[in-house]
């Protein structure tokens, strides 16, 4: 068998195939370890179909892969190299003519392709004798090509290859192009459609807590109802090291290709900066994939609408107010608390150190820490319970109060005021209970404490300014030191009868010596060696249930001395320092004397209209140590001797 010059070329061809492409009897065969890279691939599939060759038996799945699929070949799972065709073949002339040109849009998005029936000439050469000779037999002088058109069908292999030269390498329709050869379907057809790109996913964050954002729904109690005076998380809290945001990493979409094999670029997705979103009090821990926005240090939660950030702060800040519109009170574990909304009335927001920007007309309670308003508090309550209390705007219709810590006012109408020094620099129609006082101007205001400086007091509106000194009452002191003197007396005059009556009540002097010697002992006088510690203790044993009665006794005139001696005291230093100063009276003004060993507690307990009512009262004639509209007052508590020895 003679091989022709196409056959010679073909198996030149395949001997010089790469080291990637395989040919065997059972196919032609790609390696994929390592996967040849794409653009090589593409070189070579041009390089072959450009020299008039082919796949016979192509898998076009398989092909597209191969060039426009995923580069790392993850769909072939493991294996070693993958069968692509039955065989590499010449693609002949005549078949190349039979097909036709190729409409390839502008945009290169579409190719169209118009089937019509196929021919093929089929040339033939037929001698032409000349006269026979002697032996009978003409001989052929010359030869005549004959051609013959012959209809035929198209081939997908072949297809595959001459669209390839033509520039259509991605996309082909495989099953309209099949049926169209098959069926031989006449007219234009779309053969191939560029495939679009992926679409990208931009980088996202992710909550990491379904607690970061502030829920006001009402709390719900154990026995299912809701709390309409609690909110579920109004002010996020969060321990150290718990994770918040977690970015997930942006995705690149996978390329698209025109029918021309030209890839389409996936939109370049969005990414996000982490850093610029964590802020104070948090950190950002990163890993291979992924990083997370980590929480620094106990505390709030905080997302500022201005910067993006996301803060962990030992104080809160909140610029929302507080409203009807937000459920339930507010009780904060928190130092600090700093508000720039307006408080609604009916609201009630319990913590430590609080800060009001705006005005409040809602309840601030404060366990030990301060509270500062800065703008109007109005028909509320500001309490701490050992805090300070600062208002620097106005307050209205409200109590303050702080019974252990300072009350700071620039103005206050009509406000009920309890503090251990209070500061005001104008008060109209208040009641003051303050130990330490100090007013700029009180008009028509019911005042109490120990030590008062007002600048100028006045009457307002036909009601006069009404000060009560709470005074240590002396004549109370007085009865309890004559109470403990007759009962230390008596106590005496009873030990004195008990211990004669048992002393003669005992034969010999055994029960005078112990007595005596007790006495010596008790107060260091005598030191007792092991031996006569011995002898001693048999002298209790025998006369401590004769002298247990005269002990009771000794002890309770003792504590009876203590009690005088402590009384006496007492009322030497009670009342040092008060005394009560006025520089200018201007208006209606009544100083009366209000007599009480209990200090300001008398005045702390009451209910506020009671406080009002007892300290509008006048008081009697004796307890008034001034009334008048003009001039100044000046006085000074002193401690009297007592009346009674």
């Amino acid at each position: 068998m003679t091989s022709t010059a196409d056959d010679d070329h073909l198996e030149s061809s395949k001997s010089t195939l790469p080291a990637y492409v395989m040919v065997r009897p059972e196919g032609v065969f790609i390696k994929l370890s390592p996967p040849p890279a794409q653009d090589i691939l593409i070189l070579f599939i041009d390089r072959l179909f450009t020299n008039n060759e082919l796949f016979a038996g192509l898998d076009y799945t398989c092909f597209q892969r191969l060039l426009f699929g995923d580069p790392t070949l993850s769909y072939y799972g493991n294996a070693t190299e993958i069968k692509l065709a039955r065989d590499i073949v010449h693609f002949l002339p005549q078949r190349k003519a039979v097909y036709k040109g190729v409409k390839i849009s502008i945009r290169g998005d579409l190719a169209e392709y118009t089937f019509e029936p196929a021919f093929i000439e089929r040339v033939t050469e037929e001698p032409i004798h000349g006269p026979a000779g002697e032996d009978g037999i003409a001989p052929v002088i010359d030869q005549v090509k004959k051609v013959e058109t012959q209809p035929t069908k198209l081939d997908f292999d072949e297809f595959v290859a001459d669209m390839w030269v033509k520039g259509v390498r991605f996309g082909i329709a495989v099953k309209t192009v099949r049926e169209a050869i098959e069926k031989g379907t006449t007219g234009r057809m779309e053969i191939a459609l560029q495939q679009e790109p992926t679409e990208s996913t931009d980088a996202q964050i992710h909550e990491e807590s379904e607690h970061l954002h502030r829920d006001n729904a009402p709390a719900i109690l154990a026995d299912g109802k809701a709390d309409l005076r609690r909110t579920k998380n109004r002010f996020p809290q969060v321990t150290k090291n718990t994770p918040l945001l977690r970015k997930i990493t942006r995705v690149l979409g996978k390329p698209g290709y025109k029918v021309t094999g030209v890839i389409i670029e996936p939109r370049v997705p969005l990414d996000i900066d982490l850093a610029k979103l964590a802020g104070e009090g948090t950190r950002i821990e990163s890993s291979k994939d992924t990083e997370i926005i980590m929480a620094a240090m106990d505390g709030f939660l905080s997302l500022d609408d201005d910067t993006k950030q996301i803060m962990v702060m030992e104080k809160i800040e909140n610029k929302s107010g507080i409203s009807s519109q937000s459920t339930g009170d507010i009780k904060l574990d928190v130092e600090e608390y700093i508000e720039h909304g307006v408080m609604q009335e009916g609201r009630v927001i319990e913590g430590k150190h609080m800060t009001f920007h705006s005005d409040v007309f809602g309840t601030v309670i404060s366990k030990g820490g301060n509270i500062e308003l800065k703008s109007t508090l109005s028909g509320g309550r500001a309490q701490s319970s050992g805090g300070n209390i600062t208002i620097k705007g106005r307050a209205l219709n409200s109590t303050i109060e702080t019974r252990n810590g300072q009350i700071k006012a620039e103005f206050a109408d009509s406000c009920i005021l309890i503090g251990k020094n209070v500061s005001i620099e104008r008060a109209v129609n208040c009641t003051i209970v303050a130990e330490t006082l100090q007013i700029t101007m009180a008009e028509g205001c019911s005042i109490a404490g120990k030590n008062l400086h007002i600048k100028t007091a006045n009457a307002h509106k036909n009601r006069e300014t009404i000060i009560s000194l709470v005074l240590p009452d002396l004549a109370d002191f007085d009865q309890q030191i004559k109470a403990a003197t007759s009962n230390r007396h008596n106590a005496k005059n009873t030990l004195e009868a008990k211990t004669q009556k048992l002393v003669a009540s005992q034969s010999g002097p055994g029960l005078s010596n112990y007595l005596a010697l007790a006495t010596r002992i008790d107060a260091g006088e005598i030191q007792l060696n092991p031996a006569q510690e011995l002898e001693w203790h048999k002298l209790i044993h025998k006369f401590a249930p004769l002298t247990q009665e005269l002990h009771d006794l000794t002890e309770k005139a003792q504590a009876f001395e203590h009690e005088i001696a402590r009384l006496t005291q007492a009322r030497k230093t009670c009342g040092a320092g008060e005394s009560c100063k006025i520089e200018k009276i201007a208006g209606d003004t009544i100083v009366r004397k209000l007599h009480s060993n209990r200090g300001m507690a008398l005045l702390h307990n009451l209910p506020e209209h009671d406080l009002q009512v007892q300290l509008q009262q006048l008081g009697t004639v004796q307890e008034r140590i001034f009334s008048g509209d003009s001039g100044s007052f000046e006085w000074h508590f002193e401690v009297t001797e007592p009346t009674t020895a």
